[in-house]
This record gives structure tokens, C-alpha cells and sequence, in this order.
């Protein structure tokens, strides 16, 4: 019978996308955010890019009052930038947090959960928090390191959950037109 090395660490597991030969990976968006009393059930995608640098981008939809709304979010060069249906341009905002993989480092809490059996694979399972202190759980793929799945918890059982469908399919970022920026 093969012997088993330990448990990886909580920080192992969650670096593991960081230093696999991954490049980008796409994801499909759902959950549910509360907005103002009213629960919104959310919809859509986006991608992750881990190498030569860190980036991301999400586009996310749901209806509010019969209306379909979209919520787009760049992660780029240490610049977020962020459109909602109240602006029509995007707004640019500096920031050392954003949706990029350094997001799911993990800045504390973080605990070591367990094995579990996915349908891509075998999975390390690690909870942490964010820098912004957003509870989740990451589920890494053991033969190769790269994300199966992200799960941000947040209070009152609002949830996102990133379900990573495709990986090194060469998805590139970049930055909305200067023409399409809001002007500060």
C-alpha cells in the first residue's frame, strides 16, 4: 500500500493555482447577493488570468423589478474597474484588492478542510478569508493544482460560487476604451 505524505497546509493549497503552469481560466458565475432587502439571484461568467501577471474580469446579470441588469468588473494593473446600471461609463478606482488570483491567497483564517471526490478530479478542500474579510471555501484540483471551484460566503446566506469550466484558453484582459472611462 503506497504511504500517504501529510496534509497539505491551508497556505499550500491555496498557492497551488499561483505556481501550477496555469495562464488563465474561465468560470461561470451564480449565486445570490441581498441588495436593499431584496434577494438577487445572479448569473454569468468571467476569467481569471494568473500568468505573466496577475488580472480578472466578471460580468454578472440579474433582474431587478422585471429589469435584466449587468455588473462588469476589470481587475487590471492594480486598477479596478467597475460598471453597474447606474453608470453608463466605467468607473476606474486603484486598489490592491480585486478580482485577480491573489483574491483567493487567502489573507487569513485559513484552514486545511479536507479530500474531496469532484466530478474533474480529485480536490484539496481550504476555507480562508480575503483581504476584505469574505469567507471562502477553494477546491483545487490535486494532479495539476488549478481551481475547481470558489465559494464567497457572506452574511445572511449570500453566496458567489465561481465554477472553473475551462483552462489556458488563452483569455487575455484589458482595460475598457479611454473614451468609455468616467473622468474623475
Amino acid at each position: 500500500m503506497p504511504t500517504l505524505g501529510p496534509a497539505p497546509s491551508a497556505k499550500e493549497v491555496l498557492a497551488k493555482p499561483q505556481q501550477s503552469n496555469l495562464k488563465d481560466a474561465h468560470f461561470t458565475v451564480t449565486g445570490k447577493v441581498t441588495d436593499n432587502g431584496v434577494t438577487l439571484n445572479l448569473v454569468g461568467d468571467g476569467a481569471l488570468v494568473y500568468k505573466p501577471k496577475p488580472e480578472g474580469r466578471f460580468k454578472f446579470q440579474t433582474t431587478v423589478g422585471g429589469q435584466t441588469v449587468s455588473i462588469e468588473e476589470i481587475s487590471l494593473d492594480g486598477t479596478n474597474y467597475g460598471k453597474t446600471p447606474s453608470s453608463p461609463k466605467w468607473v476606474a478606482t486603484n486598489s490592491s484588492s480585486g478580482i485577480d488570483p491573489t483574491a483567493f491567497a487567502g489573507a487569513s483564517a485559513q484552514k486545511y478542510i479536507g479530500e474531496e471526490n469532484l466530478p474533474q478530479g480529485k480536490a484539496w478542500h481550504a476555507s480562508a478569508k480575503d483581504k476584505d474579510g469574505n469567507a471562502f471555501d477553494a477546491y483545487i484540483r490535486e494532479s495539476d493544482g488549478y481551481p475547481i471551484k470558489y465559494v464567497e460566503t457572506q452574511t445572511g446566506g449570500q453566496n458567489i460560487t465561481l465554477s472553473f469550466d475551462r483552462y489556458n484558453a488563452g483569455e487575455t484582459i484589458t482595460a475598457p476604451p479611454a473614451d468609455q472611462i468616467q473622468s474623475g
